[in-house]
């Protein structure tokens, strides 16, 4: 089932079809905030987003654009439908290509966008989606898409209630996207940015879409072409953030694996009260996960 269009601009959301998922979409604003921070050149392409709630699972399919002035352009889909579905990517084409057909760029779109007109014209043209794939759309499988798969851990931490608890940077690449030394210091303060912002997006679901975030997908532009992957895990009030490079299969098993594991940790069992000292002995499960992405 279809539940939503959007289409955003940079930090605005200039449509929305169903003012219910108003903050669903709101999620992409702070998202794009923290793939700014990490990716200023632009080399990450949001695609997917994953939420699970007490009333089921969703997922928002999204075209990310960089217009010519640099800005953001989001397309956003929201529904049940399930990674891979090559209907759900036809319909999502299938939006831009009749908004472009009214509004050819993004200065038009931003024009018209404040005025009656716009908001009838885009209902207009979700209505004729909704009709035309309202049916359930197909799940196929996805297919990685990297030139040669490496799978690689980037990052990976704990946070409760939008405070970063623990968290390990392992790859320095995210520091030289954003052109700082691989220093002590440089790298301390990349990951505590980088652990609140990610702990932003988590509390931010929970408290204005009454959802869990459970994975966000971005292509990736740059040298490697593989997808970028956030992945979040809930243990009770705390969640598990991953970000890692490769074979979304591969990926989501070994974090499968790592959230089981750590789980069963009693200090997870509690809600944090302030001292971050019980919870350094977690870094050695984030260090095991390492090894398994060599083989």
């Amino acid at each position: 089932m279809i539940t939503g269009f959007a289409i955003i601009l940079n930090e605005e959301i200039l449509y929305v079809s169903n003012e219910n998922k108003y903050p669903f979409f709101e999620i992409v604003l702070f998202i794009e905030k923290l793939v700014k921070s990490i990716n200023p050149k632009n080399y990450w392409r949001l695609k997917n987003i994953f939420f699970e709630n007490e009333k089921g699972k969703e997922r928002m399919i999204i075209k990310h654009l960089i217009t010519e002035n640099n800005e953001n352009l989001f397309y956003c889909i929201t529904g049940d439908f399930i990674s891979g579905s090559e209907e759900a990517d036809r319909m999502l084409d299938e939006y831009i290509d009749k908004v472009n057909a009214n509004y050819p760029n993004v200065d038009a779109i931003e024009k018209a966008s404040g005025k009656s007109e716009f908001s009838k014209i885009i209902k207009l043209i979700t209505a004729y989606l909704w009709n035309k794939y309202r049916d359930p759309i197909a799940d196929e499988e996805l297919m990685p898409n990297c030139k040669s798969i490496n799978n690689k851990i980037l990052y990976c931490g704990i946070s409760t209630q939008g405070l970063p608890i623990i968290s390990k940077l392992y790859d320095d690449s995210l520091l030289q996207n954003i052109q700082k030394e691989a220093s002590n210091e440089n790298k301390d303060i990349f990951t505590s940015n980088l652990s609140a912002k990610l702990a932003t997006i988590t509390m931010n679901t929970q408290i204005r879409a009454k959802s869990y975030i459970k994975e966000i997908h971005f292509d990736d532009l740059g040298n490697d072409g593989c997808m970028k992957l956030i992945l979040y895990g809930k243990i009770n009030n705390f969640s598990l953030d991953l970000i890692a490079s490769g074979d979304l299969f591969k990926i989501k098993e070994i974090f499968s694996q790592l959230e089981s594991k750590i789980s069963q940790e009693e200090v997870l069992l509690n809600n944090f009260d302030g001292d971050l000292k019980p919870y350094r002995a977690l870094t050695s499960y984030l260090d095991e996960i390492i090894h398994q992405f060599d083989h």
